[in-house]
This record gives C-alpha cells, sequence and structure tokens, in this order.
C-alpha cells in the first residue's frame, strides 16, 4: 500500500457515514463524495465532499456539499464528461427507505468549488445509482442504475449534455442491484451485480455491441453478504472488490483477480481485516499506474487507499 488516509465528515453534520463515490478529474484532482447522516439514514442525511489535488500529501478538510432539499440525500455518484463538467448524481428520499427514492444531479464548472441547484432526472420512485457511467467511443453515456422497487438492474443511457436519460437496457427474472459497468480493452462491456437476497453470489453479464445487448446474467464463484462491490479493469485483469464472506457480515474487505474476463477468479487476498462494517467501496484506475480506493469504514470514517497496479493484476 502506498497511501492510507482516513477522510472525516464536516463539522455539526452527524457522526455517521457510508457510500463513497470517487472521482480523479481532468486536472489530476481527486474528488470524493458521500452521505452523512446523525441517526437514521432517511432523516435529514447531506452530502460531503472532500478534495486532494495531486501535489497535496493529504485530503483538505471535508466540506458540506450545500444541496437544499427537504428531503433526506444519499448514494451519491461522482463523474466527469469528456468536456470537463463534473456531475454528482443523489438521490432524496420521499419516504423511509430506497424504495421511496428519488433521483437528482448537479454538476459542478470549477472541480467542485461552486455546484448548480439540483435537477430532477427521474421521477418514478426507487430509481436508484451506485457506480459512474462508462462513455462509449460516439459519446453516449452508459450509467449503471437499479429499481429498488423491483429488485432490478436497468442502463440508463444519455446523449451530451448528459441531462436527460432514458432506460436502454433492463434485465430480467434475476434479484441483482447496484452493478458495476466496465469496458474492456477491446470494447467489450462487463457489468457485475450484488445480490439483493440469496444465493448470496456476485452476478456478471458483458456485452460486445456496445450496450445494445447483454447475456443473462450468471453467478460467479465469488460469494457476497448483501453488499456493495467495485470493479476496476487493470491491463488485461479485472479486479473484484468486495466482502469475501458467506455470513451476514460486511467484513473483511477483499479483492480477486480474474484473466479471463470474470469467468474464473483467483485466490482471494484480504484489503482490510478489522471486525467490523468495511464496505460498500469505489476503486478507481488513475493516473500513474496507481489505484485509488475508497470505502465506508465502521459506519463512522471513510478510508481512502492507494496502491501500485501490480497489486490488482
Amino acid at each position: 500500500m502506498l497511501e492510507a488516509e482516513f477522510l472525516y465528515n464536516p463539522a455539526d453534520k452527524g457522526m455517521h457515514c457510508h457510500c463513497p463515490t470517487l472521482l480523479e478529474s481532468q486536472s489530476g484532482n481527486l474528488l470524493a463524495a458521500w452521505y452523512v447522516y446523525t441517526q437514521d439514514e432517511y432523516r435529514q442525511a447531506t452530502l460531503a465532499l472532500a478534495k486532494k489535488n495531486p501535489d497535496d500529501s493529504i485530503w483538505q478538510t471535508t466540506k458540506n456539499i450545500p444541496v437544499i432539499s427537504k428531503y433526506s440525500l444519499g448514494n451519491p455518484v461522482l463523474f466527469q464528461e469528456p468536456g470537463g463538467r463534473i456531475h454528482l448524481m443523489h438521490v432524496a428520499l420521499k419516504g423511509t427507505y430506497w424504495n421511496d427514492a428519488v433521483l437528482y444531479s448537479i454538476y459542478s464548472e470549477d472541480e467542485g468549488q461552486t455546484w448548480t441547484e439540483p435537477s430532477l432526472l427521474w421521477k418514478e420512485l426507487g430509481m436508484m445509482v451506485r457506480h459512474p457511467p462508462v462513455f462509449l467511443n460516439n459519446g453516449t453515456c452508459l450509467l449503471p442504475a437499479y429499481d429498488e422497487r423491483k429488485r432490478s438492474s436497468i442502463i440508463l443511457s444519455s446523449e451530451p449534455p448528459y441531462s436527460n436519460w432514458k432506460i436502454s437496457y433492463s434485465f430480467k427474472g434475476t434479484d441483482i442491484i447496484q452493478s458495476v459497468l466496465i469496458k474492456t480493452k477491446e470494447d467489450h462491456l462487463i457489468m457485475f451485480f450484488r445480490p439483493h437476497s440469496d444465493p448470496r453470489f456476485i452476478w456478471k453479464s458483458h456485452s460486445t455491441d456496445q450496450g445494445v445487448s447483454w447475456t443473462t446474467p450468471d453467478m460467479t464463484s465469488l460469494p457476497n453478504p448483501l453488499s456493495g462491490i467495485s470493479t476496476i479493469s487493470v491491463n488485461n485483469s479485472i479486479a473484484m472488490i468486495y466482502n469475501h464472506t458467506h455470513e451476514h457480515k460486511r467484513y473483511p474487505l477483499s479483492v480477486s483477480v480474474s484473466r479471463d474476463k470474470g469467468t474464473t477468479w483467483g485466490e482471494h487476498w484480504n484489503l482490510d481485516n478489522v471486525k467490523f462494517e468495511i464496505s460498500y467501496p469505489s476503486f478507481i484506475l488513475g493516473n500513474k499506474n496507481t489505484v485509488h480506493g475508497l470505502y465506508t469504514y465502521n459506519r463512522r470514517m471513510i478510508k481512502y487507499v492507494k496502491f501500485n497496479t501490480e497489486k490488482f493484476c
């Protein structure tokens, strides 16, 4: 491990935190966002943002993102479009659970210093996101999403300026959510899903026609305790970051590598062994042969880690 650091909530916004998202911007800055709450996630949760410049040794003090809303906010997702605009999607809870979520977006033109007012992206209840989109060569943006009410995964797509989204594909008949979408060197698309119920294993689907059609999701050999996953493509390998356990717990946080596009997986190794919740990883392949990652740490902090790519190949 090259670096490790804890990121903390903004002062006076609550002691609990969860569901980080991570972006390395085109200028080389790292941006991290997550949601903060006092006791119940569905009551007055707010969004936090931390930043680390390329030349800084530590992260800057976390700030609150001033989103004006009477609802509790959650599940932020950061991404940057080719033109440079940084988007932050999030949900607003109009009830007491995620099936009452409504999808919104804000964006920044100045690396997260200021943000627009929230814009409604999807009015139907239950639309959720967890991981960033993938941009196709023609500029189309494919966003992995899921319907919390139907417990099903979908793909949303949009053309520039990435403000008008439509369902471009729906996965039928499998209780899978919170998918991660990656693109291989051959421009093949692969999606991995966490389960919502038994059987508790990670699932996989792939597309060879730019997301027009997808294979029926298959269950992999990787266990999952109904917890978030993250996936990165490194050279000719795919690394899965997840909680490798058959028990109903969210530790340890592990890594397993596939060299055949997710068909088979190598022996897992543990990235973190502490015996409390270490979950919902968000890992990216950054510049300078580096892997950056965030994950929830006991619902009190967000942990940042940095590795050489060799560790994930």
